[in-house]
């Protein structure tokens, strides 16, 4: 076992002398390298290399992600265009509207979804079958993987799943009105995605498995929890004993926004690891460590916005939290989401480094 991979999985046991990983973020946009290029960046590295961040090692043949696996996916088809915007079907089958310059920058107009009945699921479900799908072997993802980290088996999850094949208004109404076509897509999806794990869990080591939900807003989920314990929980209980089954001990979630409505239902249903506690929707890792203790660890909970309003406020920020909650063990320090292109690269060496100071005197200890 490497160092890397004792560690992590000491810190899943809340060993408060196991050292995290180095995951300060959840990745960069393309125009804060952009940015840093003009700061110090150097051309030939990621910010990554740079601040010799560690991988989160994902392994090819999962079960989607933020997407649904498709084989064959949709061909991308221009349905129309303007001088800002275009209009396309994508490859999961939805149809968005785009700006044709940063897209990245704002979110797209999602149109149309691909499900709306018994009749388009039929038709779309089989583009997920293992049977047609291509299995990649031990050698490609042993080449692809680099194994002396943690790695994940990600899925899409069981509100991901579904939102992507109706989209969320209609979901929503799906519920009440279609209860027995969601519970056989989750049932269809449930099989699909312990099959699938089995078939990885064969070849080589999986050390957690992730599952993408993105199912709240800033004050509240999208769901509530009646409908989470009649549509989630039950898909949620039977993969995670299936997971473990296969020596498989960690479950994370990712979810955005406020999910305190939902926390006690994730966990009861054998989720122990969740991401990325967002300050702007309430989610403060400490109050977290307080209502959970050791039956979760935490990823996340740095509000991004104070590393971009300078020393004074990253110290307050890092030091009013890290500490406390590497002492406590079970966490992981990352920004409550992906890098903005508001933080300079000046302030962003300044968080990590008194981050990663703050391992070295926990761990040291």
């Amino acid at each position: 076992m490497t160092e890397h991979l004792d560690n992590f999985r000491r810190l899943c046991v809340h060993d408060p002398s196991a050292r995290p990983p180095r995951w300060e973020s959840l990745g960069f946009w393309s125009q804060t390298v952009e940015r840093w290029r003009g700061e110090g960046l150097p051309e030939h590295l990621s910010p990554e290399e740079y601040f010799e961040m560690h991988p989160r090692a994902y392994l090819p043949g999962s079960s989607g992600f933020t997407g649904l696996p498709l084989y064959p996916e949709f061909e991308k088809e221009i349905l129309s265009e303007d001088q800002n915007t275009v209009t396309y079907r994508s490859g999961n089958g939805i149809v968005l509207r785009e700006l044709k310059v940063h897209s990245e920058l704002s979110m797209p107009q999602w149109l149309e979804f691909p499900v709306k009945n018994r009749a388009d699921w039929d038709s779309f479900k089989e583009r997920l079958d293992l049977r047609t799908r291509p299995l990649p072997t031990k050698e490609e993802i042993e080449q692809e993987v680099d194994f002396r980290y943690p790695v994940a088996f990600t899925f899409c999850g069981f509100y991901g799943a579904p939102r992507n094949l109706f989209g969320e208004e209609n979901l929503s109404y799906a519920y009440y009105d279609q209860p027995g076509l969601i519970h056989d897509i989750l049932e269809y999806w449930l099989a699909y995605c312990k099959e699938n794990v089995r078939r990885i869990a064969g070849l080589v080591r999986i050390d957690y498995v992730l599952i993408w939900e993105d199912m709240s807003y800033k004050t509240a989920p999208l769901i509530s929890p009646a409908t989470f314990r009649e549509f989630m929980s039950p898909y949620y209980r039977e993969l995670v004993d299936y997971v473990r089954d296969l020596s498989i001990e960690r479950i994370m979630v990712d979810s955005d926004g406020n999910n305190d409505v939902l926390m006690d239902l994730f966990l009861d249903a054998g989720v122990n690891i969740m991401m990325p506690f967002e300050i702007a929707a309430d989610q403060c890792p400490l109050r977290m460590r307080d209502l959970y203790g050791d039956r979760l660890v935490i990823l996340g909970g740095i509000d991004k916005r104070a590393i971009a309003q300078g020393r004074d406020a990253i110290r307050a920020e890092v030091l009013g939290k890290v500490p406390e909650l590497l002492r406590r063990g079970g966490y992981i320090p990352c920004i409550d989401h992906s890098c903005p292109p508001d933080i300079s690269f000046d302030n962003w060496r300044y968080f990590v480094d008194l981050v990663r100071e703050c391992v070295e005197r926990q761990v040291g200890l």
